[in-house]
């Protein structure tokens, strides 16, 4: 459970749930809600989008070819049957 100061959005939905917070979907379920963009509202439109917001949000200084990296690791986590 996050609060929106934490994830660096508004509190819009944080503030219709009880504990005032928002709840991180695990990575597997990554793509369950992929339609009309990323995150809880759909805010995002890409998976770079949400890297950028993170990559600015905590200062991290991801050049382009580790943001790159990271959203191919995202988009590798597609519901793959494990052995």
């Amino acid at each position: 459970m996050h609060t929106p100061v934490e994830m660096g959005i508004d509190s819009f939905q944080a503030d219709r749930s009880p504990e005032l917070r928002y709840r991180t979907s695990p990575l597997k379920g990554l793509w369950t809600h992929t339609t009309g963009g990323f995150y809880h509202d759909g805010r995002f439109a890409t998976l770079l989008d949400v890297v950028n917001h993170y990559n600015t949000l905590f200062s991290l200084g991801l050049t382009d070819a580790e943001k790159s990296d990271i959203v191919e690791y995202l988009k590798s986590l597609g519901d793959v049957a494990l052995p």
